[in-house]
């Protein structure tokens, strides 16, 4: 189990390229780090680090023993997860949308064939989702198709798309953008918030939407909460965009309008596990309840 601890502070350093940075994320202090990383390195008569005051750089060593790391620690992590198979709790990620549309629906049905589960579910960027899910804190992450395109260790992971369906444009009632048609040049006149917008949920939309929102310097307003963005909306002439399914939901009490954009773009969401978690089927039934 100690070889395990020091592999694991060595992997935080390794990918973090910061012993700080590793102590931070592990809640160490420093001094614990170097202490690790001196350890590991002394049992193995080889150094692992380049290190200066500024700098840390990883031997030929760390480089090859990176990967071992990895594979190990996910290893030692299903094996924790066989032996405690009776557990019931699980541990999700995901993204904003996802937590407050989502889940609580997939946790209704999940309750009915395991009414003793619990259910713990926060939302962090889809990059510190990953770590938690190498780690083995989370059993499964959900976001957007797109943002998971970069995640480090994507090959350690199994994947399984479960919504696909179009983002429909909110606006409130009696909002001068009127009725559909309309077109990308008239959406942009207007202030946008959007929930949960990043780099690679920007990168999903559809090229000529992207241009416009890019050249308007839209979104004006990034939010963590669909329910921020619709009460927005309701009170301005802020326009949001929401899945169908959900758009139609929300708009059912009349408050608010909801239509399909010009040009369609997907609400693709994936749940994404290591290949190990596959042998657990808590986690399997709760994808399914998706």
């Amino acid at each position: 189990m100690d070889d395990l601890r020091l592999l694991r502070h060595f992997e935080a350093v390794y990918r973090l390229m910061s012993f700080s940075a590793a102590a931070d994320e592990l809640r160490l202090t420093h001094s614990a780090i170097t202490k690790s990383i001196k350890a590991l390195e002394t049992s193995w008569g080889t150094p692992l680090f380049h290190r200066t005051t500024r700098t840390v750089v990883a031997t030929e060593a760390g480089k090859k023993l990176y990967p071992h790391a990895v594979n190990l620690l996910v290893h030692a992590g299903s094996i924790r997860d066989l032996v405690s198979a009776t557990a019931q709790e699980i541990n999700i990620v995901c993204g904003p949308i996802v937590l407050e549309r989502v889940i609580h629906p997939a946790i209704v049905k999940f309750l009915r064939r395991y009414p003793e589960a619990r259910i713990n579910a926060i939302s962090l960027p889809p990059h510190l989702a990953a770590d938690e899910l190498l780690q083995r804190k989370a059993h499964l992450i959900i976001y957007h198709a797109s943002s998971l395109t970069s995640l480090p260790h994507r090959e350690l992971m199994r994947e399984t798309i479960v919504i696909d369906e179009p983002y429909w444009l909110i606006s409130r009632l009696g909002h001068p953008i009127g009725a559909d048609p309309y077109s990308y040049k008239e959406l942009v006149r207007y202030d946008w918030a959007l929930p949960g917008y990043d780099r690679h949920f920007e990168d999903s939309l559809p090229e000529q939407l992207r241009k416009f929102l890019q050249d308007n310097g839209a979104p004006s307003h990034r939010l963590l909460s669909l329910t921020a963005c619709i009460e927005l909306v309701k009170q301005t002439n802020i326009l949001t965009i929401a899945p169908k399914s959900a758009a139609e939901a929300i708009s059912a009490n009349g408050q608010i309008a909801a239509a399909p954009l010009p040009e369609s773009f997907r609400f693709s969401i994936v749940a994404a596990v290591l290949h190990e978690t596959k042998r657990k089927p808590t986690i399997q039934h709760f994808i399914e309840c998706l």
